[in-house]
């Protein structure tokens, strides 16, 4: 249903090792033991991690203004993603920018890295109403009518996710699932989506069924 994303930053804030990129993944060791985080970091390029929590919050958390969250995914999807962003396939000028400059072994040290992680949801978005909750869960769980299966029929019981094809949605911040799902929709307007693709699925939803399953995604945990 949803895929790797960056938020819009410049180029340049991509290659930077931020402060408060590190700042972050030093803050998180409350997630996991510090003998686990040290065993991890040490096996994986931190410059890379840095990069890549810089949009993706520590750990992999995703971020409230849209960072998709890398935390817990599947790495042989992560690892594809990467792979596709690097090769051009997958369009995403943040991303490509980063992904062109990994070799074969980064990607896979990335991908088995973000796969274990747990950090906490995202933090910092204002909690969506109840009503959408409920309505998303619905949503998720059931579908509505046989032009919008349900999320989990793809994405696994509790949106944990289904092999390479199919990532992990649980915990996904609001504010990605609202735009990767309004980048389904555009695609469809361009091109006529192959059917039950995610594009076709997305192509049937409202603006109010999207806010739905977006608020109960994102209080959902993995």
């Amino acid at each position: 249903m949803i895929g790797l994303r960056y938020t819009r930053k410049s180029r340049d804030s991509l290659r930077l090792i931020s402060v408060a990129a590190l700042l972050g993944l030093a803050g998180v060791s409350h997630a996991q033991s510090p003998a686990k985080v040290q065993e991890t970091a040490a096996d994986t390029n931190p410059p890379s991690i840095t990069t890549c929590v810089a949009c993706h919050g520590a750990m992999g958390a995703g971020t409230a203004s849209g960072g998709a969250r890398l935390a817990g995914k599947d790495p042989d999807y992560l690892a594809h993603a990467l792979a596709m962003f690097k090769a051009g396939t997958r369009a995403n000028d943040s991303m490509q920018a980063v992904a062109r400059n990994l070799s074969d072994s980064d990607i896979h040290r990335l991908a088995v890295f973000f796969s274990q992680q747990n950090p906490p949801l995202a933090a910092g978005a204002t909690s969506p109403s109840q009503s959408l909750v409920i309505a998303g869960k619905q949503l998720a769980e059931m579908g509505a009518g046989p032009d919008v299966p349900a999320c989990f029929s793809c994405h696994a019981a509790g949106g944990k996710g289904n092999g390479a094809r199919f990532p992990g949605i649980a915990g996904e911040p609001a504010a990605f699932v609202v735009a990767r799902l309004h980048e389904f929709q555009a695609r469809a307007k361009a091109k006529t989506p192959a059917p039950g693709s995610m594009t076709a699925v997305a192509a049937m939803l409202s603006d109010t069924q999207i806010e739905e399953a977006a608020a109960y995604l994102s209080v959902t945990g993995r």
